[in-house]
């Protein structure tokens, strides 16, 4: 059992769940069936309250929401997931690929097995760009949108066609080699320094904290199959360029067609991944649909999970003043 866990209770299917409190507020454990396996997730708040669907950012997975959803208000609920290859969640099947536009397929998936008809989104990063297309695809379903420190879904140049191609093809190749070789940490502390180690060369010395790298851990590792060491549940595949790209006249639809109440949070202390004129231009197509809200909150790239007492106030005042 992972370091942290304490299982109360457990079943399966729709109605059953797990219930862990380890210094955070309840959750319940939800199993959402899919061809290829489970969706994993962890809901909190009251179970008749109106739904929200948390999609996390890469590598990452449903702990990225913890320290925001313990205080999800009253009468809203929250279901974070943990993206397909992450977290519990399956992995797609063996010579397959991940793609953006598949997040959408995904959270359709999810919407139909809840009966949801109307639903708010809110994401981190890759999630946020995700949440992002699907707003546009199903304007009729989505109430709001919340993206947290990303402009859009990070735009592919048109003369990167044949290079990013190629690129994905090989690489694919390449990480099904891998993966037939799965690495093994002796310890939960040694998986737990490869994490954190890791974020922080990829995201900046102030990426993540010990604390905050601890629960995205809790999601992130699992005992190896022959129950000697721990191994990360998050699919190496994910790591690959992938084989299509957004282009901008793609982003471009994208971000005319979200209508809905749209708040878009962006870390005070982490860089665009676009040029300044890209992120200027889609903003201010964003500020056409009268909806929206845009806010600058000081914290970094995991500025939900490092200081959620900075952007949770701004997340109930726009569920607030949106009336919803």
């Amino acid at each position: 059992m992972l370091k942290g866990f304490r299982f109360h209770t457990k079943s399966c299917g729709k109605s059953g769940f797990s219930t862990m409190s380890g210094g955070r507020q309840s959750f319940r454990e939800v199993a959402i069936p899919v061809p290829w396996g489970k969706i994993a997730a962890k809901e909190w708040g009251d179970t008749d309250g109106k739904p929200w669907l948390g999609i996390h950012g890469w590598l990452d997975n449903a702990g990225s929401f913890d320290l925001i959803a313990k205080d999800w208000p009253a009468g809203h609920k929250l279901v974070a997931i943990d993206y397909p290859g992450h977290g519990f969640s399956s992995h797609i099947p063996s010579g397959c690929s991940y793609h953006y536009m598949e997040g959408s397929a995904y959270v359709r998936r999810i919407a139909e097995y809840f009966g949801w008809d109307k639903f708010s989104l809110i994401g981190h990063s890759m999630g946020g760009g995700i949440s992002s297309v699907y707003s546009a695809l199903y304007p009729e379903q989505i109430e709001s949108l919340i993206m947290i420190d990303l402009i859009r879904p990070v735009r592919r140049h048109d003369d990167e066609f044949i290079s990013k191609a190629r690129e994905s093809i090989d690489g694919a190749l390449k990480v099904e080699k891998k993966l037939k070789q799965t690495k093994v940490y002796p310890s939960y502390e040694d998986a737990f320094k490869r994490l954190y180690e890791g974020s922080l060369a990829m995201n900046g010395p102030d990426a993540v904290t010990e604390r905050t790298a601890r629960i995205i851990l809790e999601r992130g590792v699992r005992k190896s199959d022959c129950g000697e060491g721990w191994v990360f549940t998050r699919d190496l595949r994910h790591r690959n360029v992938g084989l299509y790209g957004l282009y901008q006249q793609n982003l471009q639809s994208i971000t005319e067609n979200i209508k809905c109440h749209h708040l878009l949070i962006k870390a005070q202390d982490f860089p665009h991944y676009e040029s300044d004129e890209d992120v200027e231009n889609t903003i201010n197509t964003y500020r056409k649909n009268p909806l929206f809200q845009y806010r600058l909150v000081e914290g970094n790239h995991h500025l939900h999970l490092n200081t959620p007492e900075a952007v949770l106030p701004v997340i109930l005042e726009f569920i607030n003043r949106a009336n919803l």
